[in-house]
């Protein structure tokens, strides 16, 4: 074997070995099918559940638009919390398939990221080898001997095979890091899509909550109308009177108490709102799912919280009264300054009296509300009614609470 062809084996093999090489970091680093296909099936089960559950909410919305836009009554009534009840199902089942989905993408990026890392790595390795051996030496003589060409042309030829394949590795290096690079941008979104239905996760013990009582509705409405659509309307004209009584006895109360008020002279700002205690809020002031909102507009924030939790005023105040009614079952209501009121209901027990002074804080009962409990009044469930009136008129109370 003569100089030329020995110079000309050690090219090709060096350039075979190369590319063999790079296919080989392919080979080695690249998912393995069945892991693809595994995430890919989960992902696209998932997906096709998730559309699947969106279809019946559009079914869903469709039949409360059609509901309530009749007139109220009892079968009425049942049947929106019924449909409302079944949305809140599959909302909450949406919103953790729709995790586990995002979940499964991430972890399939994450896959891809390394393998493309550890490609241009790979490549980068061959790359400088490769630079090494065309820039190592600047004297013709020794890269002709390195390549054993006995004239200039040959080495030439050779240097040129290699200058191509140091193209070919430097496209492919920028190609795996411009994939890399989006692999990672995808995988930032996706993270932070993530992070908004880990909010949503964190939220879904609000969801159960709200869709226990929900569920506990139709049996309590069915309890109070007995099944009767003409004790359904009893029960629509008493709730109402009643709300009307209370507005009509707090502004007869009120220029009384706040005159006591101004002459204790307590300081400070005694209409500042406070919350009565921690939960859950499970109904929203005028909330539109609300079970009832067709017997009465929900006037204010429904806390969840387990039987016989201290509930304690929320501004510095005297008591109007403490009594029991057909919608608020035991209820407190205290008059602050500046026209304000708060009103405290579906109580399992009241430690205050009427005209009594109270302070921010104090304790003015034990909640209750658990359905069947004396003084839960019309309740689907253990929690604290909470009001903020303004000159006897309820206003949302987050609009005041801290």
């Amino acid at each position: 074997m003569n100089r030329f062809s020995g110079g000309k084996s050690i090219a090709f093999l060096f350039c075979a070995a190369l590319i063999a090489a790079n296919f080989g970091v392919r080979a080695v680093f690249a998912e393995t099918p069945e892991d693809v296909n595994e995430l890919q099936s989960e992902i696209t089960e998932r997906k096709a559940r998730v559309d699947d559950i969106n279809t019946k909410l559009d079914q869903y919305r469709s039949k409360i638009r059609e509901y309530a836009g009749k007139s109220a009554s009892l079968s009425t009534d049942l049947a929106l919390i019924e449909n409302e009840t079944a949305m809140a199902e599959l909302d909450i089942a949406a919103t953790q398939i729709e995790i586990e989905s995002q979940n499964y993408v991430l972890a399939a990026l994450e896959g891809r990221i390394h393998d493309e890392t550890a490609k241009l790595d790979n490549e980068r390795e061959m790359l400088a080898a490769l630079l090494f051996s065309l820039h190592a030496h600047d004297d013709r003589s020794v890269v002709m001997a390195f390549f054993g060409a006995t004239t200039f042309n040959e080495a030439f030829d050779t240097v040129t095979q290699l200058e191509q394949v140091n193209n070919s590795l430097t496209q492919a290096v920028d190609a795996t890091k411009l994939m890399r690079a989006n692999l990672e941008s995808d995988k930032s979104q996706h993270e932070e899509k993530l992070s908004m239905l880990g909010d949503l996760e964190s939220q879904l013990g609000e969801r159960v909550k709200k869709l226990d009582m929900q569920g506990a509705a139709k049996e309590v409405l069915v309890l109070q109308t007995q099944n009767s659509e003409s004790e359904y309307r009893t029960l629509m004209s008493e709730l109402r009177q009643e709300q009307s009584s209370i507005t009509s006895q707090i502004n007869a109360l009120k220029n009384k108490i706040e005159a006591k008020i101004a002459n204790d002279d307590l300081g400070g700002d005694t209409s500042a709102v406070t919350w009565p205690l921690t939960g859950i809020i499970t109904a929203l002031f005028h909330d539109s799912t609300y079970p009832f909102r067709r017997l009465f507009e929900h006037p204010g924030l429904d806390i969840a919280t387990p039987v016989g939790t201290s509930v304690e005023a929320a501004a510095p105040g005297y008591v109007a009264w403490a009594r029991t009614g057909q919608q608020y079952g035991n209820y407190v209501m205290i008059i602050h300054a500046n026209g304000m009121a708060t009103l405290y209901a579906h109580l399992m027990r009241m430690d205050v009296a009427a005209d009594q002074f109270v302070a921010r804080g104090q304790q003015i009962g034990l909640s209750g509300g658990k359905p069947g409990m004396q003084g839960a009044g019309l309740s689907t469930g253990p929690h604290l009614h909470f009001e903020v009136r303004k000159d006897g008129i309820p206003v949302d109370p987050l609009q005041y609470l801290p």
